[in-house]
């Protein structure tokens, strides 16, 4: 009985599948056909036009894909903009829901391979710092980018963990990235909490289910008159902080 249903699930997935990726690609076309003008005319001043565009096609496709995103303790980053948003990143989904949970003033930092990919990659640019993680003179300007960012009052959303999750424990190191421009700046970090991602498209394979994600905000930790012999302190108050709360929420995903 187990083998049987097991095996009509592997037969459902398939045309569920081809309707997520159907329906991904014309929302994100849709997106680029309003946010692509207004970035080349108005620039970083359509900021919320091009970020709003973002957040309908990301809500819409996973409504389409019977996926709830659910945000929780928004106010926590409300009341800290401009902030430097500290995210746990376990599956290929995380830019869609981050974008959902993110308020609309915000820039993300994202890998300098994701501007080659075809419409998504100038959509990217029109929200995003690219970097080069080979190049520490890449490293040096989007950090200087960033800084100037975080003061024409953008929140910037980052994955401290520099790539995806792929491992059994519930984070991977932490890069010093984040918490370095967070104390140059003297902006908080407000950590970002994904749960239930990975079981809607988990790392290995390519799959999707519908399911439910929740983004939990937890309380910003300020940065004002913290040094740079502050920063592996600061490092790892985030990522206890965030451990703790995905171990408690879903510890049985971890070995």
């Amino acid at each position: 009985m187990k083998q049987a249903l097991r095996i009509l699930g592997r037969i459902i997935q398939i045309p569920y599948m081809v309707w997520a990726f159907i329906w991904f690609i014309v929302l994100m076309l849709g997106a680029a056909l309003w946010a692509i003008p207004v970035y080349a005319v108005l620039g970083s001043k359509g900021q919320k036009i091009i970020f709003l565009a973002y957040k309908v096609w990301a809500r819409c496709w996973f409504l389409l894909c019977g996926i709830w995103v659910v945000v929780e303790n928004r106010k926590y980053i409300m009341a800290a903009e401009p902030a430097i948003i500290a995210a746990n990143h376990s599956s290929h989904i995380d830019v869609l829901n981050g974008a959902l949970a993110s308020p609309l003033m915000v820039r993300a930092l994202v890998k300098l391979e994701l501007k080659k990919i075809p419409v998504l990659g100038y959509m990217f640019q029109t929200s995003s710092v690219f970097v080069d993680r080979s190049s520490a003179e890449s490293r040096r300007r989007s950090v200087e980018r960033l800084q100037r960012t975080l003061t024409a009052g953008f929140s910037l959303f980052l994955f401290p963990e520099g790539t995806r999750n792929r491992s059994s424990k519930a984070l991977t190191p932490f890069h010093d990235g984040a918490f370095r421009i967070a104390i140059l700046s003297q902006r908080p970090i407000v950590p970002l909490v994904v749960l239930g991602a990975t079981k809607v498209m988990p790392m290995k394979g390519i799959s999707l289910r519908p399911g439910r994600i929740r983004c939990r905000y937890l309380p910003a930790i300020p940065t004002k008159g913290m040094k740079d012999s502050d920063l592996h302190a600061l490092k790892e108050q985030v990522y206890g902080l965030m451990e703790a709360e995905l171990l408690r929420e879903q510890g049985e995903l971890y070995a």
